[in-house]
């Protein structure tokens, strides 16, 4: 008779959010590493001019923050209702 871990299941659903991970993780890193050229960048009142890749991968950093911090937001208003 074969005896299954339980958490081997789990295992497995939570390795493909890993492999698409890692591959998001690629294609930022692509991105980034094809465009290097200066750019002039403007939020609210500032201005100046940097290096696209800084750009790119500030954008990248607050897009993840955002993606990991929303859900939490909302979860944690819908509890008050």
């Amino acid at each position: 008779m074969e005896s299954r871990h339980p958490d081997a299941p789990r295992r497995e659903r939570s390795e493909w959010k890993r492999w698409v991970a890692a591959v998001a993780a690629v294609a930022l890193l692509v991105l980034i590493a094809q465009n290097s050229q200066k750019v002039e960048v403007n939020f609210f009142f500032a201005s100046t001019e940097t290096p696209l890749v800084f750009a790119l991968a500030i954008a990248g950093i607050l897009g993840a923050l955002i993606g990991w911090l929303a859900p939490r937001v909302r979860r944690r208003d819908g509890s008050r209702e």
